[in-house]
């Protein structure tokens, strides 16, 4: 996940600034972004929602979630999160919907939240489906993840993505017997195609949920064809990683404007159930889930 971008302040971004009522320094000091959130009103449905959940009591004085709840993006985090939340459960809803063994469980189901970050998305992903398994997957080991350290279904794994065939290795062994899901939230340049290339190769990984972000500087010739075109630099970045995902997939591109980003395309895609009276050859692919 990218961490350092910082995206066009909209109106949206500001409301916080703008409902705090001047004046009142000693009661708002010592306030993190956590506690201006409760104190103001927010229309943002995601971002309310996410207030909402009965887990926010218990996190909110403790010690370990001080810094993600003090995060200045803390809206837009959450925004994404809720974002994946909403999807994975699709996704999930689906899978077991059209798993071959009719008791699939929570249990039989493992996420992968690649190039995970900070686990913005982990932690919520861990309270909403506390019966998932759930990995936490990054290379930078230096990052602060104290609130994710006591979340009892998540597993937190330190490996670089761009060791193709050993990342592929490693979750073929963890999907044994399973049915996996990645998720990649905001991811920057070349981190979308890899993650999309591990996918199509990771028989046991049947959907992939992918929020891609900027385009990379070096593919000028994907940019150079967008302007070409006339077409939007983030949607044909968009549509050019929808492509590179195997046919055989249902696969969709949706718009979330909950987001509070600019970056808001989202990317589905589902392997198919591969049955007794179904082949690979046969499957057929669609824009839709």
């Amino acid at each position: 996940m990218d961490e350092t971008k910082e995206d066009v302040p909209t109106q949206s971004d500001n409301e916080e600034k703008d409902q705090v009522v001047m004046g009142e320094s000693s009661r708002t000091k010592g306030w993190r972004a956590i506690d201006y959130m409760i104190a103001n009103e927010y229309t943002n449905s995601y971002v309310q929602e996410w207030l909402d959940m009965p887990f926010i009591p218990t996190i909110r004085y403790d010690p370990l979630w001080r810094s993600f709840l003090n995060q200045k993006a803390l809206k837009k985090e959450i925004s994404e999160s809720m974002a994946l939340y909403k999807r994975v459960s699709i996704v999930i809803d689906q899978l077991r919907a059209e798993a071959v063994d009719s008791h699939v469980s929570l249990q039989d189901i493992v996420l992968f939240d690649v190039c995970s970050g900070k686990g913005n998305a982990t932690a919520v992903l861990s309270f909403m489906f506390p019966n998932l398994s759930i990995y936490m997957v990054d290379k930078n080991k230096k990052m602060n993840i104290s609130h994710v350290t006591n979340l009892n279904n998540v597993q937190i794994e330190y490996r670089d993505i761009f060791q193709v065939g050993k990342f592929v290795d490693w979750t073929n062994k963890v999907t044994q017997g399973k049915i996996g899901i990645f998720l990649g939230s905001h991811l920057c340049g070349d981190l979308s195609e890899i993650v999309i290339d591990v996918f199509n190769k990771c028989e046991n990984v049947r959907a992939l949920i992918l929020a891609p972000c900027c385009l990379s500087k070096r593919k000028r010739q994907i940019a150079d064809t967008a302007v070409r075109l006339k077409i939007d630099n983030y949607m044909y970045w968009t549509t050019h990683l929808y492509h590179m995902i195997a046919h055989t997939c249902r696969r969709n591109i949706d718009q979330d404007d909950n987001v509070f980003s600019k970056k808001n395309n989202y990317i589905l895609a589902v392997k198919p159930t591969i049955t007794s009276n179904t082949s690979p050859s046969s499957s057929s692919s669609s824009t839709t889930l």
